[in-house]
């Protein structure tokens, strides 16, 4: 009976552990993809200044928790995000909004691809 009794409260320790792993991925990723919108407005509005500012703050609050996220998730795409959040800087910075709507388009689908890996389908567990 004791073994039973320990087995349940490991499977619950690990299923509270995923239910938060998931929950503070897809709060974070939530969180950037509105922020990107939000930069995306500034920049159709032809708003450099705020835009610049809003993306210089989604690369500070990238690099402070990419770690945390990289440390529970194993993609690429983390690397990738970092990459597209600092080009789509550099074109706020030089001016070209074609591209930076390139780039944004690269880090809203790779934010989505890390939602999606996260949630308990199928093809995620198998």
């Amino acid at each position: 009976m004791k073994r039973i009794i320990i087995s349940v409260v490991l499977l619950l320790i690990c299923v509270v552990g995923a239910i938060a792993e998931t929950s503070y991925i897809s709060g974070s990723v939530d969180g950037y993809t509105q922020t990107i919108d939000d930069i995306d407005g500034y920049m159709l509005r032809d708003d450099f200044e705020n835009a610049l500012a809003q993306c210089t703050e989604l690369n500070g609050d990238w690099a402070d928790s990419a770690h945390g996220i990289d440390a529970l998730l194993i993609h690429d795409y983390v690397d990738g995000i970092g990459f597209s959040l600092s080009q789509m800087k550099s074109y706020i910075e030089s001016g070209n909004p074609s591209m930076y709507f390139s780039e944004s388009e690269k880090a809203k689908k790779a934010l989505a691809s890390i939602k999606d890996s996260e949630y308990p389908f199928v093809e995620n567990i198998l």
